[in-house]
């Protein structure tokens, strides 16, 4: 439900900064699933429906992929970090908690 929230938070974010061509990445294969018409559970399934919306509305160009965990290093690393910085941070330099594993990306 969690993650499920930050996505739907992620999308209404990215349409504030008008960046309606967005793929959005998840390694939680049921979100991914429901969003394409798998059913849920309700309160899970509201939420779903609200990312369904703003998909068919105002981010038709935008796309919500699974991607497997150990494929998704540098979002997992970041999620661990993210209960530490509750607060709204910009980041101007890359955070600590993920500049090796980008480095490593690039190589």
């Amino acid at each position: 439900m969690g993650e499920t929230l930050d996505l739907l938070y992620a999308m209404k974010w990215v349409i504030e900064l008008n960046l309606i061509n967005m793929n959005f990445e998840t390694d939680s294969k049921v979100m991914a699933d429901n969003i394409y018409g798998k059913d849920g559970v309700f309160d899970f399934m509201t939420i779903i429906n609200d990312c369904r919306q703003l998909l068919g509305s105002e981010l038709t160009n935008s796309d919500v992929k699974f991607i497997k965990r150990q494929a998704n290093n540098v979002a997992h690393s970041l999620a661990k970090e993210a209960p530490h910085n509750a607060h709204l941070h910009i980041y101007h330099n890359t955070p600590h908690c993920i500049s090796t594993l980008i480095s490593n990306e690039k190589l």
